[in-house]
């Protein structure tokens, strides 16, 4: 059986995940909440793809789907990652997703021991940041004799976007601390501090990027624990910090439930559902060219050495998926596709750094449209 999978599968990264999958000659069984999209989204290619509607909280129906597959992927809101563990455990279907922002993450490492004892393996954070980001980290640590420090950045050229992810996660990050390493220890920093300069590739220039609270903190400093600084940044329009500080002062992004007209509301869930209707609404924005850049710097024969990989995504106009939605979904497809193919092996939660090949990942990365440039840098 080579059965794919896909929850979430009619949100942005679903649909390519999907789309990719299905165009690698993969069957793929793509569940979400709403049937209609799900019936719009078998037209892509009917022979390859079964649709079924469904409530990823309802556990047994979960577990039922999933023992169809082979593989499963959680392309859902992080909020509902440990219940789909679970429901893999429980199908003995190994399962990645697309991150846990960092606290999430943490929880789902705890599940190590279930999920070995139902003899899977739950891969953690398999998007681009999570994901290719951890991947890359690994690659430039296997190119060095002695890392030192590992630093992870993205940034983007696009504009006329407010949200290019999730609101939610955009929230996530705004209100609570980022993490870092800093002389082998893990500290915490005001969410959006410790501002710098970052210059990308040609396409996308130079950038202010801001450290945010990510998943790569979470499981970066226990792979390699000689590498004394990782750092995680990403670039944020002044517009999206301007808009979200507005929201906060107005208490519109707090989760203590409030009562109008006699109900319960959560100020958070309902900002978030106006901003995703108002969002579907506006205009195509311009899009540009995204940018992961990762730098691992060390010693390589005796002198001070760096490997520098960063990743340019561009807009799918078939697929018409964004620069981000792409970098975030082809990671997860390739991954799912290599556990099939046998090129993932082990059983347990493991991050990304931890069980995928970077020299066979990179290969297949390669085959997909984005381009990749691999610097390498030695003083003597």
């Amino acid at each position: 059986m080579s059965i794919v999978v896909v929850l979430g599968a009619t949100g942005t990264i679903g649909l390519t995940i999907v789309r990719d999958l299905v165009e690698s000659g993969v069957e793929v069984i793509a569940a979400d909440l709403d049937g209609d999209k799900l019936k719009e989204l078998k037209e892509i290619n009917p022979n390859k793809i079964d649709i079924k509607e469904l409530d990823i909280t309802d556990k047994s129906t979960t577990v039922e789907l999933l023992k169809k597959g082979k593989v499963c992927v959680n392309a859902t809101n992080y909020v509902f990652n440990i219940n789909v563990m679970k429901a893999a455990a429980e199908a003995g279907v190994s399962v990645l997703d697309l991150g846990g922002l960092y606290t999430r993450t943490n929880e789902q490492l705890k599940l190590d021991q279930e999920m070995k004892d139902a003899d899977i393996l739950s891969i953690t954070g398999m998007g681009s940041d999570p994901g290719t980001s951890n991947v890359f980290s690994r690659y430039g640590v296997e190119e060095l004799d002695q890392a030192e420090e590992i630093h992870i950045r993205y940034g983007s050229s696009t504009t006329g976007i407010t949200f290019s992810f999730a609101i939610d996660t955009y929230i996530g990050e705004f209100l609570q601390d980022a993490v870092a390493v800093k002389d082998g220890e893990v500290v915490s920093i005001p969410p959006l501090g410790d501002e710098e300069d970052t210059q990308f590739h040609g396409k996308v220039g130079m950038q202010k990027t801001y450290s945010i609270i990510h998943s790569e903190l979470a499981t970066l400093p226990k792979s390699f624990p000689d590498v004394k600084r990782i750092t995680y940044k990403d670039t944020w329009d002044a517009s999206t910090i301007d808009k979200l500080e507005s929201l906060k002062a107005l208490g519109l992004l707090d989760e203590n439930p409030l009562t109008i007209r006699g109900e319960e509301v959560i100020p958070r869930r309902q900002t978030v559902s106006l901003v995703q209707a108002a969002l579907a609404q506006k205009e195509t924005p311009v899009w540009g060219t995204d940018a992961l850049l990762v730098e691992v710097k060390g010693r390589k024969n005796g002198n001070k050495a760096s490997v520098k990989l960063e990743l340019l995504t561009e807009y799918q106009s078939d697929w018409e998926a964004s620069p981000t939605q792409y970098a975030t979904a082809i990671p997860a497809s390739i991954v799912a596709q290599m556990i099939l193919n046998g090129e993932i092996s082990g059983k347990g939660v493991k991050p990304a750094e931890q069980c995928v090949d970077p020299y066979k990942y990179i290969e297949h990365l390669k085959e997909k449209n984005v381009e990749l440039e691999i610097t390498y840098s030695e003083t003597r």
